[in-house]
């Protein structure tokens, strides 16, 4: 039973890791969503793509505190896009988050911020 348990345990880490997603802060049920924003470019022979995704967007305000910020990797291969926090990000008014894809790589990352 142990046996099963721990493969169970490994494979479902093992399948979890494949797929580069983060979430920085905590989402409650109270939450609003702030932003939404799908992130896809092709690949780039021999070259990488580095994006920024930021909130609010240049000429708007934003009144809310942003509480989490989730980024979802829709690749299941490690082939996705690697998600950084560059600015801001949870307790603060504002953020931008840079997505940089592997060598020869594509992006499809989802970017969602809720706030209170």
């Amino acid at each position: 039973m142990k046996f099963i348990f721990s493969l169970v345990l490994f494979a479902s880490v093992a399948y979890i890791s494949y797929a580069v997603s983060v979430t920085w802060g905590n989402r409650n049920s109270s939450d609003a969503l702030l932003m939404r924003q799908r992130v896809v470019r092709t690949p780039l022979k021999n070259n990488y793509w580095s994006v920024n995704v930021e909130f609010p967007n240049p000429g708007q305000a934003n009144q809310r505190t942003i509480s989490a910020i989730i980024v979802y990797d829709h690749f299941n291969n490690k082939s996705g896009a690697q998600p950084s926090l560059w600015s801001g990000g949870p307790g603060w008014r504002f953020a931008t988050v840079n997505l940089k894809s592997v060598m020869s790589g594509g992006i499809n990352s989802t970017v969602e911020m809720y706030g209170r």
